[in-house]
């Protein structure tokens, strides 16, 4: 209890110290309440003029940013549905594309195999029209070659009659013989 009586004490000491300070300080209890109200009226002129729409303008940028991440979120999505579909059209394109390119390698295969059969074709009439026409050849060269060797056994038999036999018989062979090539060439 005492120290009750000693804190009353000392809080009416304070009171006496604080009244003593003021009139020290020369505060006065006027000025200090129209400063009060002064920064009251200035408070809420800067949050009514300043504040508030700073506020406002803070919370309509707010929105936006979260309406700007919403619709980018969205455009995430739509891209990765997107991508899914491009990734979708990409595997159907090559699949398609595989058929047309085993369709394109079939019908070049069955080409090739009509060409080759026209080229076959093609050197086969080429073999057969080169071997009659060298069969020709020879045909004629054989036949040119029996005229001269005909004309030259002639001759030769001509030439040995002469020598060997008199020249009447000589006469009467080379005769014989010229009249035997003209048959045979006849």
């Amino acid at each position: 209890m005492d120290a009750a009586i000693a804190a009353a004490g000392s809080l009416a000491n304070s009171s006496g110290t604080v009244a003593s300070l003021a009139a020290e300080f020369h505060v006065e209890w006027s000025l200090i309440a129209a400063q009060f109200l002064n920064f009251t009226v200035v408070a809420l002129l800067l949050y009514r003029f300043a504040i508030g729409p700073l506020l406002r303008t803070m919370d309509e940028r707010s929105a936006t940013i979260r309406t700007g991440l919403a619709n980018a979120e969205e455009a995430s999505k739509k891209l990765a549905a997107s991508d899914e579909q491009c990734a979708a059209k990409r595997l159907e394109a090559s699949g398609v594309a595989k058929e047309i390119v085993d369709a394109a390698k079939l019908a070049a295969d069955a080409l090739l195999a009509e060409q080759r059969k026209q080229v076959a074709l093609e050197l086969s009439a080429l073999r057969k029209k080169e071997a009659e026409r060298i069969s020709r050849e020879r045909d004629s060269a054989l036949r040119d070659a029996a005229k001269g060797l005909s004309r030259d056994a002639a001759a030769l038999a001509v030439k040995i009659f002469e020598e060997c036999v008199d020249d009447a018989t000589a006469a009467k062979f080379s005769s014989a013989a010229v009249k035997a090539i003209g048959s045979a060439n006849g």
